[in-house]
């Protein structure tokens, strides 16, 4: 135990299965290049009407080593390479062939706007960008002010130009280039060998560019966590999944892309948001990995197809006979429920969660219809899953065990067993690029601090009640998890997304508040029309009245606003609540002074028109 960090609870994850040791990407690409060559590793279209392409594994590989072998020819040596784009082939390619010889790979959110695409290549020190078609405009003028770009690489075809001060390729003709390198012998690359230890992967946590801090990922890193994951997740050679989180974003990256081609399974790449139901059922994924939003809004589908065949009675009665028979043994669910399943292209099993708390009545339905759920911790400083449900553990509300060789303890818990997180082992980062004092403040005896509060129970069970930021520590010390409100909010059935936090008053209390976004759907079913306000702040007095009923006092919401527009979120579908926690103190505070100065009013009379809500908060 460490003499500076008082921990408690350290626990560590054990291994289930025997899986093969990797170094280095590279490594584990070699490897399955002989196991899996002529099984498919990907699937995907260049555009969502044409037909899928199918790459095997060898091809897969053959295009790395051709595209790194050009990219070394070119004098591109440990350089910076920055990529950016929709999922696609391409990226995949760009990205392993970078950090298997090249250099340090950039992964760049696409949603990003211009000015900070900018500044995260000024401070990422990038030297090539490789982006997509659609990027075309924003590159060609980021280039004119760039003069660190040596060049830039379309994913699409492309003619070779000078464009500014960078030389512009096409990705197929790079491609075209080093398969004729080696052919003639030129095998530099093909030899290169990767440090483990070395930096590999710069990655930018969420939030603006100027506030973001970029994480040093090594192939050591990225290797332990696949390890880890192979160690208590089993799939076949053969088996499918289907990506669809953003390739930038590091729990798609190692949980969607990289462990399944380490377990020989085969990646199909998603032709975007809205052609999922179609590539469900044509690519007929056996796992699925997301964020909770996706499978509450697939749950909410079928539900209320459900209800309108007027099924409802008959399916919870299934349901409980079937989970009963599970228990017994007998587990008939997938045959029952076949029909249910038929969204997913039939032969889902498996879904796996992380970003956010998936919600208890969600995992539930899903693992009623025959589907494990297998909820996931992790961040981005961890490569990123330190732990996660499991093939022989599982339990509904918490993040599972810690994976093999990952100590997870609580720091500085209070007198309940509640604390920080804390994280050890190989998947730890190296540090944050050029941010000694940062590295130093997160990383204290070797354990990693997560900023997220939680407990671990007997069996090793991770549960993670917040974050030590977004805590509202009330002035008599008491403490308000705004997740656990929100939980609360969240299963009112009109209701689609919940914001809590404390607001500070004058006499230097602090009062819960909530935003809560209204299903304009759902909301007609309890009232006659959703622009009647009065309506619906009765039927929401009376929802927070009984949520407040299940709190202490100290946790009771005492004012809301209401609306239809979502709340603010990153790429990864995380709520960004720094900002809609400030924009709401713009308006609390607006709403004060209008008050004050129209009617001299006093703070009572901002309250009772902070409770109506409004549509524009």
């Amino acid at each position: 135990m460490s003499e500076t960090l008082n921990l408690i609870k350290i626990t560590e994850g054990k291994s289930y299965y025997d899986v093969p040791k990797i170094n280095t990407l590279k490594e584990m690409l070699e490897m399955c290049a002989n196991k899996y060559s002529t099984n498919s590793a990907f699937k995907f279209r260049n555009e969502p009407r044409l037909n899928i392409i199918n790459k095997t594994y060898r091809e897969f590989v053959d295009d790395v080593n051709a595209l790194g072998s050009a990219l070394l020819n070119l004098g591109f040596k440990n350089s910076h390479i920055a990529i950016i784009g929709e999922n696609r082939y391409e990226w995949v390619v760009s990205y392993l062939a970078t950090i298997n010889g090249v250099g340090v790979a950039v992964p760049l959110d696409r949603m990003l706007p211009k000015n900070e695409i900018e500044l995260m290549l000024e401070r990422g020190e990038v030297d090539v960008l490789v982006y997509s078609e659609s990027f075309e405009e924003i590159v060609n003028d980021i280039s004119k002010n760039n003069t660190r770009l040596k060049a830039i690489i379309c994913m699409s075809p492309k003619t070779k130009n000078d464009i500014n001060n960078s030389v512009s390729f096409s990705f197929d003709q790079l491609v075209k280039e080093g398969q004729e390198l080696i052919k003639s012998g030129y095998n530099e690359y093909i030899n290169s060998e990767p440090d483990p230890d070395a930096l590999s992967v710069l990655l930018f946590t969420s939030g603006t560019s100027a506030s973001s801090k970029a994480v040093m990922l090594s192939h050591g890193n990225i290797c332990s966590d696949i390890m880890s994951l192979g160690g208590v997740v089993h799939f076949e050679p053969g088996d499918s999944v289907l990506s669809i989180l953003p390739l930038h974003h590091t729990f798609e990256n190692t949980t969607g892309l990289l462990f399944p081609l380490f377990l020989g399974m085969t990646v199909s790449i998603c032709d975007g948001l809205k052609y999922l139901s179609k590539n469900l059922t044509e690519y007929q994924p056996d796992c699925l990995i997301g964020v909770p939003l996706i499978f509450d809004k697939f749950k909410r589908k079928i539900l209320d197809e459900i209800k309108k065949k007027d099924m409802e009675k008959k399916i919870n009665i299934l349901m409980s006979i079937t989970k009963s028979l599970s228990y017994l043994g007998l587990d008939i669910r997938r045959k029952i429920f076949k029909k249910l399943l038929e969204p997913f292209g039939g032969k889902l099993r498996v879904i796996v969660t992380g970003g956010a708390a998936m919600e208890n009545d969600t995992t539930k339905f899903y693992e009623n219809i025959g589907v494990k759920v297998y909820q996931g911790y992790g961040l981005t400083e961890t490569s990123p899953v330190v732990a996660g449900g499991n093939d022989r553990v599982r339990k509904t509300g918490t993040c599972g065990n810690p994976l093999p060789g990952v100590k997870i303890a609580i720091a500085n818990p209070d007198i309940n067993g509640s604390g920080e997180l804390v994280i050890k082992g190989n998947n730890v980062m190296l540090g944050y690029w050029k941010n000694t004092e940062a590295t130093k403040e997160a990383i204290v005896d070797g354990w990693f601090h997560t900023g997220d509060l939680g407990s671990i129970d007997k069996k090793g069970l991770i549960k993670v009640t917040g974050r030590v930021k977004t805590m509202i520590v009330l002035n008599n010390g008491k403490k308000v998890f705004p997740e656990e409100l929100e939980n609360h909010i969240n299963k009112v059935p009109y209701v689609k997304e919940s914001l809590v936090w404390g607001e500070p008053t004058k006499e230097g209390t602090v009062e819960i508040c909530a935003k809560i976004i209204l299903d304009k759907e759902n909301i007609t079913e309890v009232v006659q029309s959703p622009d009647d306000e009065g309506a619906i702040k009765k039927i929401l007095d009376n929802a927070i009245k009984e949520i407040n009923k299940l709190m202490p006092v100290y946790k009771t919401i005492r004012y809301y606003v209401f609306g239809y527009e979502e709340l603010i979120k990153t790429t990864t579908m995380k709520v960004k609540r720094y900002v809609e926690t400030d924009q709401m103190r713009i308006l609390f505070n607006h709403l004060t002074t209008s008050i004050k100065n129209a009617a001299g009013k006093n703070i009572d009379k901002l309250k009772e028109m902070f409770a109506k809500g409004a549509e524009n908060c």
